[in-house]
């Protein structure tokens, strides 16, 4: 199931995990970019604020939302407890539902190997996504150079995850210079969704509790509270605004 809503002015898919796992699936045997933005409720507020932001919006496939506050308080009681791509680990479960082959990857970030856990997170045999390439600069500055990079790797999936707004307006303008088959955007999650992934303790991988180790490092209730009072009250903000 897919199907579209607005949240805060910009149009989020609504799909759910297994779905999207089959859509990746047909992006990697396409010959063209497919791009797939994953948002926050600071995107949000880009795109609000800034046109030239919200218009390079339009070059993504879909619009995930990385965080489930964006849908269960936009629309509660509609999302709450359902499986779709709500989150950045709902992506995540998306990518491991996928029946591939070794896929390969170029990483434009400053924390590649971060980027390689989120992508093989959970994977008991061999990892399927194998990091080829990656680029650490500045993506603006050196434009060319970042394309050419990725272009003689010819990787099946770029992964971005820099800061917003620049690595929207990055792809928004370059995606059809690009030799892979799926863009993934993490925006701003950098702080968030790949500090989980850092290098785990070599004692809670000889005890077996890599799976415990992410829960509890995620696991920060109040800072979740806190972030859903701030977007809240800006979307009621915002819908107040908005009345027609």
């Amino acid at each position: 199931m897919k199907n579209k809503t607005n949240v805060m002015g910009v149009g989020l898919d609504v799909i759910s995990v297994l779905a999207f796992s089959q859509k990746l699936k047909e992006f990697l045997l396409n010959d063209c970019l497919n791009v797939v933005f994953l948002i926050t409720a600071k995107t949000l507020e880009y795109a609000n604020e800034e046109e030239e932001f919200r218009n390079s919006l339009a070059c993504a496939d879909y619009i995930l939302p990385s965080q489930e506050m964006l849908l269960d308080l936009a629309y509660p009681h509609i999302y709450e407890n359902a499986n779709y791509v709500s989150d950045f680990h709902k992506l995540q479960l998306s990518l491991r539902n996928m029946d591939c082959t070794k896929k390969t990857v170029f990483v434009v970030s400053d924390m590649v190997n971060q980027v390689e856990s989120f992508l093989n997170y959970k994977r008991r045999t061999e990892e399927r996504f194998i990091v080829v390439g990656s680029y650490m600069g500045d993506i603006t500055e050196n434009e060319d150079l970042v394309i050419n990079e990725i272009n003689a790797a010819a990787p099946d999936i770029l992964v971005l995850a820099l800061e917003s707004p620049e690595q929207e307006l990055w792809i928004a303008r370059n995606n059809t210079k690009l030799n892979a088959k799926l863009c993934l955007v993490l925006a701003d999650i950098k702080d968030g969704m790949l500090k989980e992934y850092n290098e785990i303790p070599t004692i809670i991988k000889r005890l077996g509790l890599q799976g415990i180790y992410h829960h509890v490092k995620a696991w920060k209730p109040l800072k979740q509270v806190n972030a859903s009072r701030t977007f809240k009250k800006k979307l009621e903000n915002y819908n107040n605004n908005n009345i027609k």
